[in-house]
């Protein structure tokens, strides 16, 4: 308990100390000829009068609990050795909860696309709205970018992207069709996809839901919606 209690006051001492000592470095940057041309003094607080604060309020946090549990001399030291690797451990805990928790798939540039081609029935023609199709997800829904259509087989291609901007497990592609039918596909790409040169296989829509239809229904194989993918990461080969 003593040394929970030691990690716990270590821990606002810390973030106390930085506080402190980011306020303090401030106060004393004109003092010591650093003005705040590009930000100087303020990276000075920061960096230098943060990170000193918060060390010595972590040592003085354990050392005040330590030495009222009536320890001494080298044993102190030590202990506070001790919680000084446990705050360490728990910030970089909280360091990779906010990593794997982050909500963007890339926050330092540009999303990555999900480029898909969409092969229709025999006989069905390319629907002729633009924003035909479009990316749902619990967070958020992206209309895609047609690109020209082709054909396969004597079928109809219709290709596109659209960016994948939100980490999530479940995404849909949804093709709206004139009739107010969807066809909806899942495509597997996981939180963070990775890049892809070449597209999946050709593989079965996995919903479609009809007007009237109070849900949608599970395809079948006398449904011949298709479609393939790739994930594509700008400047990436």
């Amino acid at each position: 308990m003593t040394y929970l209690l030691a990690l716990l006051v270590a821990m606002v001492g810390a973030a106390l100390g930085f506080a402190l000592g980011a306020a303090a470095a401030s106060a004393l940057a004109p003092l010591l000829g650093i003005t705040s041309f590009e930000g100087a003094s303020g990276y000075f607080a920061v960096f230098i009068g943060g990170p000193v604060g918060g060390l010595a309020g972590l040592v003085l946090g354990a050392w005040l609990v330590l030495r009222r549990a009536g320890l001494k001399g080298a044993a102190v030291a030590g202990r506070v050795g001790l919680v000084f690797v446990g705050v360490v451990l728990v910030a970089a805990a909280g360091i990779g909860a906010f990593w794997l928790m982050r909500p963007l798939v890339n926050a330092n540039g540009p999303a990555p696309r999900l480029v898909f081609e969409i092969r229709l029935p025999p006989g069905v023609a390319v629907p002729p709205s633009r924003d035909a199709v479009e990316l749902q997800t619990a967070k958020n829904t992206m209309p895609a970018v047609l690109s020209d259509t082709r054909r396969d087989d004597g079928r109809e291609v219709l290709t596109g992207s659209v960016e994948l901007y939100y980490r999530t497990w479940h995404r849909l592609l949804v093709l709206r069709l004139p009739d107010k039918t969807d066809v909806l596909f899942a495509p597997s790409l996981g939180l963070t996809p990775s890049h892809t040169r070449t597209f999946t296989d050709w593989r079965r829509a996995d919903y479609i839901a009809r007007p009237g239809d109070e849900q949608a229904r599970r395809t079948t194989a006398a449904d011949a919606w298709e479609f393939r993918y790739r994930v594509d990461w700008a400047g990436e080969d």
